[in-house]
């Protein structure tokens, strides 16, 4: 009987304690002088941000009612919502060195594993990481990947005259999606997809499961914006599930078709792949991969 006192004395503790850091973090635009718009507590602005059909049109109606430099909640967290050119330039290029951090992805928030690319990882990390690839990025590198570029661009030349002399109708936005997908395979992966004239392409298929998930309606990105003490609990959570689902599938192949690898994963694992063979391969072609390769070779990256 005591003992479950204590235990309840610590969680009512706790939960007040939690109580009180909200509301000390509802005091941040406050404390600044900074305006913002009505909010509730513990969701902040996310009803109203969730409850309308465009977000950057609330924002601009915010903008227009609170000016150019004004905060909103994300739950509690605090976000600045700018639209002042010479604040932007301020914090983006001339103060860079004090402002090189960023927010973590909506998909993962895995920035203290060792393993962190520089699409996950932060600060310091992200910064080193940034400077290792930065010359794959110089318009001289790019140049060389033009070759690459214009066979993609030559095949949709061809399938639009196709389509011009069969005098019917055809959806553009199909064909700059496969020529866009057939360029990044190609420039940023040495992958010869093929997509403009294979529909049936894998890769292409499972980009278009990727690109149609809406990570912002999803039950569990709610959950982390208004809790994000356990953002990463919740990652490393996904990523286990979908580690433990893929070695089901590698060890019982029939399971495939009940336990699909989310596409995320499965794209991930042929970028490893492919990082692997070319790792292995002295004669690889030019492009983006062989360039960040060859940069990530010339400088180690401790943290």
């Amino acid at each position: 009987m005591a003992l479950t006192l204590i235990l309840l004395s610590i969680l009512i503790c706790l939960c007040l304690t939690y109580i009180l850091r909200i509301f000390t973090r509802y005091q941040y635009f406050k404390q600044r002088n900074i305006p913002t718009p009505p909010y509730e507590f513990f969701y902040g602005h996310l009803r109203a941000i969730w409850n309308v059909q465009s977000r950057s049109k609330l924002m601009q109606e915010w903008t227009r009612i609170y000016g150019k430099i004004y905060g909103i909640f994300e739950g509690t967290t605090p976000v600045y919502v700018v639209s002042d050119v010479d604040f932007l330039q301020d914090v983006f290029i001339k103060q860079f060195s004090n402002f090189y951090a960023r927010r973590p992805t909506v998909a993962f928030n895995l920035s203290s594993s060792p393993n962190a690319s520089v699409l996950d990882a932060n600060g310091l990390k992200w910064k080193r990481q940034r400077s290792v690839i930065n010359p794959t990025f110089s318009s001289l590198k790019l140049k060389q990947m033009s070759p690459l570029i214009n066979d993609c661009v030559d095949q949709i030349m061809s399938k639009l005259a196709e389509h011009y002399e069969s005098k019917q109708e055809f959806n553009i936005y199909v064909l700059y999606k496969r020529l866009t997908m057939d360029v990044i395979c190609r420039c940023a992966f040495g992958v010869d997809t093929n997509m403009q004239n294979d529909p049936e392409n894998v890769y292409l298929k499972q980009s278009d499961k990727l690109f149609a998930i809406d990570l912002g309606a999803h039950p569990i990105t709610k959950l982390r914006q208004l809790i994000p003490e356990f953002n990463t609990l919740f990652a490393n959570l996904f990523v286990i599930y979908n580690y433990c689902q893929g070695m089901i599938n590698k060890f019982i192949p029939w399971s495939v078709k009940m336990f699909q690898q989310m596409p995320i994963f499965w794209l991930l694992n042929r970028i490893h792949e492919l990082v692997e063979l070319r790792l292995k391969n002295t004669n690889a072609r030019v492009d983006l991969l062989q360039l960040m390769l060859e940069a990530a070779t010339r400088q180690q990256i401790t943290v």
